[in-house]
């Protein structure tokens, strides 16, 4: 028998438009994240620690898996001294990339900190030389020398940056000329670099100290005396002023390197990669460790990439599950309708016959005619009318059921409500039989349609 039945797309659209919520996702975008890096970056480089660690902070409060940041941010507390924060955050990045030339080059610069040797006399120039052995010196304004004025404990209370479970006092500006310190007869691995700086200037002392740190990356935690601070100052000025200065640029780019700036490094010497000049061979390993690390940078947010596709497509997996799942209720509770709509109109618990029961039938008729075209509100008035006449008739209550039925899939869920009370009175009026088993699979199925959708 061909009849009218509302689809299921038209109730799908209701209950996904009040389900909506669940799949809105409130994030930041790539280009926070950006800018927070590069804040974090600018900050660095001008020692403010504080504010670097602000801003790293930043990005893994938005991507806790965040790469960039968490070597970053591990940087910073090599930098602050403080290495039990450092190997966290290092651990932490190995996991995700542990061959990256970064986490290699930190791992080796925290493999040779040593902790400070204590001695019973507290001489403040011993100790804070102890202190500063492999902590990064660069950011450093007073080198291995306390001024007078800095002997006397400071009591004054200080504004604490709280991360987790370290403290990180704000940085104190540096002086704007630093004093770099050299004696050409210390010992030590960077006593040439020293040398150099006293007997031939900046440029060779750079060199030389460039070589070593490529060659053996610990030496970068060696107090370098406020090299690097210098040839930033220099560098950075020429290079800002003159982009075509050849040399400003290498050695401004060089020191991006060092410092770990692979991405500023990579941007500033690649016009040199045509045209090295008389700096081809000091750049061949720069630019041999700036592709690897590319290589591997790539390869990372590959990685990433996929992983998040992966699971974007799990999730569409799983949604596209859920709604089969009920497709396969709605499906279930239409084909039991229609088997129950189609069926004979014997009575069932009724009086066989008289007025009454034969008006009845006659209105429950024009109520199914009005049913098959889709006419529900016009077929439940129906259905009523003729249990008025004829209230014990289960076939007419099922029925009756059957069009609220229709009214929930059609979006009104309160029908649903409304439908399961009629069939429940049909088992009490067939308590055997075919409609008492019919009347009792539908309830079933609207409870479990109602629980698909959370309701």
């Amino acid at each position: 028998m061909i009849f009218r039945s509302i689809t299921l797309a038209i109730f799908f659209v209701f209950a996904l438009a009040a389900g909506a919520g669940y799949y809105s996702v409130m994030a930041q975008t790539d280009d926070d994240v950006s800018s927070f890096l590069q804040a974090g970056q600018k900050c660095y480089e001008r020692g403010d620690l504080s504010g670097a660690a602000l801003e790293f902070e930043n990005i893994l409060l938005i991507d806790r898996q965040n790469f960039s940041a968490r070597v970053w941010l591990a940087q910073v507390y090599v930098d602050l001294k403080d290495m039990e924060q450092a190997r966290r955050l290092l651990r932490e990045a190995a996991l995700q990339a542990p061959e990256h030339p970064r986490v290699v080059q930190l791992q080796k610069m925290l493999g040779e900190i040593k902790k400070p040797v204590v001695t019973k006399a507290a001489d403040p120039v011993i100790s804070e030389a102890m202190v500063l052995i492999g902590s990064g010196t660069r950011l450093r304004p007073y080198g291995l020398v306390i001024p007078e004025d800095r002997v006397k404990a400071d009591t004054t209370e200080k504004d604490l940056l709280s991360f987790d479970d370290v403290e990180i006092a704000p940085e104190k500006p540096q002086e704007k000329e630093i004093k770099l310190l050299s004696d050409s007869n210390e010992a030590g691995p960077l006593s040439d670099v020293f040398s150099a700086l006293e007997n031939r200037g900046l440029n060779e002392a750079l060199d030389i100290y460039f070589g070593k740190v490529i060659a053996d990356p610990s030496i970068a935690g060696i107090d370098d005396r406020g090299l690097m601070v210098k040839g930033n100052e220099v560098f950075a000025a020429r290079f800002m002023n003159g982009p075509g200065d050849l040399e400003a640029r290498y050695y401004y780019g060089a020191l991006q390197f060092i410092n770990g700036l692979y991405q500023e490094s990579e941007k500033v010497l690649e016009p040199l990669k045509a045209d090295p000049g008389v700096y081809a061979e000091r750049l061949r390993p720069i630019f041999l460790a700036l592709g690897k690390w590319r290589d591997q940078e790539n390869q990372r947010i590959m990685l990433a990439r996929q992983a998040e596709e992966e699971r974007l497509a799990q999730e569409a997996y799983e949604k596209e599950m859920a709604e089969k799942q009920k497709e396969d209720v709605w499906a279930k509770i239409k084909k039991r309708r229609r088997a129950g709509s189609a069926s004979g109109t014997a009575q069932v618990g009724g009086p066989a016959g008289g007025a009454d029961a034969a008006e009845a039938a006659e209105i429950h008729s024009q109520g199914y005619e009005l049913y098959k075209k889709g006419k529900l509100d016009e077929a439940i008035e129906k259905y009523e009318a003729a249990l008025a006449k004829q209230a014990d008739n289960a076939e007419y209550s099922y029925h009756l059921g059957l069009a609220w039925t229709d009214k929930g899939l059609a979006g009104d869920a309160a029908a649903f409500d409304q439908a399961v009370k009629i069939f429940q009175r049909v088992m009490s009026l067939a308590p055997d039989g075919k409609l008492f088993k019919d009347a009792q699979a539908m309830i079933k199925d609207i409870d479990a349609a109602k629980k698909s959708i959370g309701e």
